[in-house]
């Protein structure tokens, strides 16, 4: 690199692919370009150096050379929402700006636009953006901070400006725990064709993809046992896909009771192995926008408004956890990825459980006597510390 006049100011050039290239104008004199010079041969010899006009690609620019190689390692249903994300929330928004434009300052006003939408001035009352949750809005900084990330490992600009952004608070939705007897409610309510696929929800903890997705080969009714392989996922086109769990750990062996294998035997007679356990009454596959058609209509019938079908995946875990299963097994159950997720969506149980404990406990001594286990108590205690004042004694001997 080296310096030269440029009209009234200076400028830095260099040699890139054999041809003379300006990396920086605009100087207004020589000792000024001359520091930055300096400044820029430094970073090379570490190697951070940046070339300037890297930044200057804008948004959209780098968007369209990132996404193909990012989307290779997605599952077809996040190439559809994250694809979604970056065509309605971020290449509109942003788009325009260069990387280096690109700064904190910026992406929090990204942020407040995308939580407070963009009411339309043409008619009162609409919206030309909606309002966005709060965990679609940090849904959309992720996939930022991931596009970011890349300008940064691909020497475009130095930092990522995604790291101190201030974002919504995560506000949980409502969990529904059923009782037994509201179980049995549901059960009733909702139409024979639909029983089994329901009491398995219920019984398993399965997700409505690993459900409706399940196959004749993957499903042991003598043993009272599935495996999941594989879940269904229904595309924006409406096609319908088979992709694997949504956690590593979400391939798993899920046992049932009796009850459920009993329900589900008739499903089984005269299929293939591949073919679907649950379908239609026309013999379709179990499209959820269908089906919660239906179900809004159960859940009232059953006195249960609101009760959404996730909720039977939830009520597997309540009842797991009153009967004092340790998380560790509830997680494999449900196929988190960690203890620590199962710890977090249902941590907030354990209180009732360790209630259930301290409730055994005081059962327990409800037949001892409070004097004589204090005596005991001290009788043992003093046994364990006759020898060790032996031990002192003797020792106190030796050295004396």
């Amino acid at each position: 690199m080296w310096i030269e006049k440029n009209g009234p100011t200076w400028r830095i050039r260099d040699i890139v692919d054999g041809r003379k290239v300006t990396i920086e104008a605009g100087w207004p004199n020589k000792t000024s370009v001359k520091k930055r010079l300096t400044t820029l041969k430094a970073d090379q010899i570490r190697g951070d150096f940046i070339d300037p006009r890297a930044g200057k690609l804008t948004v959209a620019e780098w968007v369209e050379r990132w996404w193909p190689g990012h989307a290779t390692g997605l599952k077809p249903t996040s190439v559809q929402s994250e694809g979604s994300r970056l065509r309605m929330h971020i290449v509109p928004l942003l788009g325009h700006l260069t990387l280096d434009e690109v700064n904190n300052i910026v992406i929090q006003a990204w942020v407040t636009k995308l939580m407070s939408g963009l009411p339309d001035l043409e008619r009162p009352g609409k919206w030309a953006r909606r309002p966005l949750s709060a965990k679609t809005v940090r849904s959309c900084h992720g996939l930022l901070h991931s596009l970011m990330k890349a300008a940064v490992q691909g020497r475009k600009i130095r930092t990522n400006p995604c790291g101190d952004t201030k974002l919504p608070e995560l506000v949980p939705k409502e969990m529904r725990f059923l009782t037994e007897t509201e179980a049995g409610r549901l059960h009733t309510a909702v139409p024979e064709h639909w029983r089994p696929l329901v009491l398995l929800l219920v019984s398993t903890g399965l997700r409505w993809g690993e459900a409706v997705g399940l196959q004749l080969k993957n499903l042991d009714v003598l043993g009272g046992r599935l495996t999941v392989v594989r879940a269904m996922h229904e595309m924006s086109d409406g096609s319908l896909i088979f992709g694997t769990p949504k956690t590593a750990r979400g391939r798993r062996t899920v046992t049932f009771t009796p009850k459920v294998a009993a329900a589900l035997t008739p499903l089984v007679v005269d299929k293939a192995r591949d073919e679907l356990i649950f379908k239609t009454t026309t013999g379709l596959p179990v499209r959820a926008r269908n089906f919660r058609r239906g179900w809004l209509k159960w859940v009232e019938a059953a006195g249960l408004e609101g009760l959404r079908i996730h909720d039977l995946r939830h009520t597997q875990a309540a009842w797991l956890i009153s009967k004092n299963v340790p998380l560790s097994a509830i997680a494999q159950r449900l196929g988190h990825s960690s203890i620590a997720v199962t710890d977090g969506i249902y941590g907030h149980l354990l209180p009732e459980v360790d209630a259930g404990i301290l409730k055994a406990v005081t059962e327990a001594l409800e037949h001892i006597d409070p004097e004589a286990l204090a005596a005991e108590l001290e009788a043992e205690t003093v046994g364990d510390l006759l020898p060790e004042m032996a031990d002192e004694a003797g020792g106190e001997i030796g050295e004396r």
